[in-house]
């Protein structure tokens, strides 16, 4: 046990005696000796007699002295030996007082009353049983020798009837007092076991300690005796926990029955450590000392070990073990916090997006695709040093953390390199790669989710550069990133602050000019940099998620302001609103019900909305597509395919989708009198449309000639700044009012 730990400790031995039991002996013992010594002077000069017993008197003074001066001590067996003397000398002296006496009355009435009180004394049945023998013994014995006693046979027979009532009544009550103590021990001991609980019992005056069977059992030894060393039950602590738990068991000052728990860690037989609960109360002497403490012992291993598993699952990934986001950037933040201490030391974070992976996904199912990314986040392990950490940030992407890396790109490399390999998905060999963005230390420390900001921008540009790469975050990606940061907090505050407005861009029939519908285009009205088009915050809103809340009101003001207008202007035929959706926002499970809930409230009709997605939304899962147009189709609301031809593939699937119409996107139609080649394309996707029975609108007609060549092959309907600017909201009126006027003076 450690030299700095001082436990109380003293001989052993069972003979103890409670404090009041003391006092109770000592106050007797020197009473007694008044009596003794005075009582006998008086009698002496008044009643002087040769016989007179003074030395058993003055021995009998002596032993009461010597009582009271144990009671002052630390020997308190010899206490209780001298006080069991004490009882036989005094009986034997008053006895012997009542043969010098011939059995007078007030002698046998005296040893009546000594006995009694003697008698409540004892502290066990069975010595008050043999002290009663041998007091009736002494009484027939001074019986027998006195032959003209002074006493009749009546009275003293009455005095032995009760000597005898007294002894049967002592002996009753004890023996009903140690039954009902069993009784309680039995109770307190059923009550132990069910509660599961060892219990101590710890004797700081007497050094010693108790413990159960049960508290044995905790600690790996049961059937065997524990002792009563508290040095062994301290030894067997938790060296972190030991310090803390001896100063909670000794605190000074303390009152009577306060109560201490501690939660500590014990040694137990199988060499490995249990989780303990330590619960007791103090009982202190007059002085305020602390002379006892008892408790219970409880086992909370399992609870323990229950809560860390809580712990660990809250930080780690479920499907790969590794650390998660959350995990990842409190370790990236005691980095950071370290290199600013140290800033010799240096550290890099990368940024990797598995790329394609959903892909992978949906060719080999998605429990193949688990077992993928569990094998990825196995090698990326194999790539860092003890110390470095990789985490699974969500879906597939992950981030690394190296500490005094030199050389990022040759990590980088061996990166690609592990994932070059084939992977193994349920039987299929799949190929694996990687975009990757690497945030230094050396450029700024910030926050750790400013690092981890960088390194995702830097990824980005990997992304954007070819795939299968690794970029690194420069300076001037840095504040490239500081600014979106600066845009991502700015655009929050538009969508609570109403900063988001809706311009339409007229669609119409390029022969006649006739006016068919709009297309509700997004602005933000900036406080200070003025109207911003889409370009420059959609792109953030979509990797931030806040595109569904942008895109949720969007839908709903362009349907309020359409029916405003549907009802202030009776025109010959109503007119449509396009409204364009994000991926994210198309296939969200709840868009059929909350286009619907939309219709309801503002009144616009389902047949005149048109939904615009990009074919990327298609090819990302042609399935679920499937299912949400077939559902769009049912409540009459119609889908366009926006920038048709621009993105993937999407031939193959145009025949079985419930489509309305294709969208020539801008930049085939801005340079098609430059190649003929783009004609060549252009008027593939008019005729395409016209075999599925679409409509055609042709985007971004700037001049009359893209317009007659355009009609040419057979498209109606073109926007375009030819026909018409995005206008605002009251600018399109004006040319709603200038329709209608012109109508009604037809």
């Amino acid at each position: 046990m450690p030299h700095h730990l001082h436990l109380p400790h003293r001989a052993a031995n069972p003979g103890t005696i409670a404090e009041k039991e003391v006092l109770t002996y000592r106050l007797v013992a020197a009473l007694a000796t008044v009596p003794v010594l005075a009582f006998g002077l008086v009698y002496r000069a008044v009643l002087p007699s040769p016989v007179d017993p003074w030395a058993y008197r003055f021995v009998v003074a002596s032993v009461c002295l010597v009582v009271v001066a144990l009671s002052f001590g630390q020997r308190r067996p010899l206490l209780l030996r001298a006080m069991y003397a004490l009882f036989g000398v005094i009986t034997g002296w008053v006895t012997y007082l009542l043969l010098l006496n011939q059995f007078a009355p007030e002698y046998a009435l005296g040893l009546v009353v000594i006995c009694a009180v003697i008698s409540v004394l004892f502290p066990s049945p069975r010595a008050l049983a043999a002290y009663g023998a041998l007091t009736l013994g002494g009484v027939a014995a001074v019986a027998a020798l006195v032959p003209d006693p002074r006493l009749s046979p009546l009275l003293f027979g009455s005095y032995l009837v009760v000597i005898l009532v007294l002894f049967f009544v002592v002996v009753r009550n004890r023996l009903r007092a140690e039954r009902e103590l069993a009784h309680s021990e039995q109770r307190y001991a059923l009550a132990a076991l069910g509660a599961h609980d060892g219990l101590w019992d710890w004797d700081l005056r007497a050094g010693t300690v108790y413990f159960s069977p049960r508290w044995a059992e905790i600690v790996g030894m049961g059937g065997r005796e524990m002792g009563t060393d508290p040095a062994a039950w301290f030894a067997r602590i938790h060296p972190d926990d030991r310090r803390r738990v001896h100063a909670e068991l000794t605190r000074p000052g303390e009152p009577a029955g306060s109560l201490f728990e501690c939660e500590h860690r014990i040694a137990h037989e199988d060499e490995e450590y249990r989780w303990v609960v330590l619960r007791g109360v103090r009982v202190v002497d007059r002085h305020g000392a602390t002379v006892r403490m008892a408790g219970s012992l409880t086992d909370v291993s399992e609870r323990k070990r229950f809560e860390q598993q809580l712990v660990h699952d809250a930080l780690h990934d479920s499907l790969t073990g590794l650390p998660n986001r959350g995990l990842f950037l409190d370790r990236l933040e005691r980095a950071i916090a370290y290199a600013q201490r140290h800033p010799e030391q240096h550290f890099a974070v990368f940024f990797m997006d598995l790329d394609r992976f959903k892909v992978i996904n949906d060719r080999v199912g998605h429990v193949a695709a688990d077992q993928v990314l569990v094998a990825v986040a196995r090698r990326l392990e194999a790539c860092l040093r003890h110390g470095d950490t990789v985490a699974r940030l969500g879906g597939d992407e992950f981030a690394l953390l190296a500490h005094d890396v030199a050389n990022p790109s040759a990590l980088a490399h061996r990166i690609q390199h592990e994932l070059a390999r084939p992977f193994d998905a349920a039987g299929q060999q799949v190929l694996v790669t990687a975009s990757v963005g690497i945030a230094l230390s050396s450029i700024g420390l910030g926050r750790p989710e400013d690092v981890l900001r960088d390194a995702d921008a830097a990824m980005y540009r990997a992304k954007g550069r070819g795939r299968a790469r690794f970029e690194i975050a420069d300076a001037e990606l840095h504040a490239r990133s500081l600014e979106q940061l600066e845009l991502e907090s700015q655009l929050r505050d538009a969508l609570e602050q109403d900063q988001l407005r809706l311009h339409f861009q007229p669609i119409v029939v390029m022969e006649s000019r006739e006016l068919v519908g709009f297309e509700a285009l997004l602005r933000w009205q900036h406080p200070v940099r003025g109207l911003r088009s889409p370009d420059d915050f959609i792109p953030l809103a979509e990797q931030t998620g806040m595109i569904m809340s942008i895109g949720r009101w969007a839908l709903r003001e362009g349907c309020r302001q359409m029916e405003e207008w549907r009802r202030a202007y009776a025109l010959s035929e109503p007119l449509w609103l396009s409204v364009n959706l994000s991926s994210r926002q198309f296939l969200h499970p709840q868009l059929v019900q909350e286009i619907q809930e939309v219709l309801r409230e503002t009144g616009f009709p389902p047949d005149r909305l048109r939904l615009e997605i990009t074919e990327s939304v298609i090819m990302d899962d042609p399935a679920a597509v499937g299912q949400i147009l077939h559902r769009l189709r049912e409540t009459g609301i119609r889908v366009a395919v926006d920038d048709f031809g621009t993105g993937y593939s999407s031939l193959a699937y145009l025949h079985r989708l419930p489509l309305d119409t294709l969208k020539i996107d801008r930049s085939f139609v801005h340079d098609m009198h430059l190649d003929p080649a783009l004609v060549a394309v252009i008027q593939t996707v008019i005729s395409l449309s016209g075999s599925l029975q679409l409509e055609t609108v042709a985007e971004g007609v700037e001049t009359d000639e893209e317009s007659q060549a355009l009609q040419g092959m057979g498209c109606r309907f073109g926007q375009g700044y030819l026909f018409s600017h995005p206008l605002a909201p009251d600018a399109a009126e004006r040319m709603l009012s200038d329709l209608h006027g012109a109508g009604v003076g037809s």
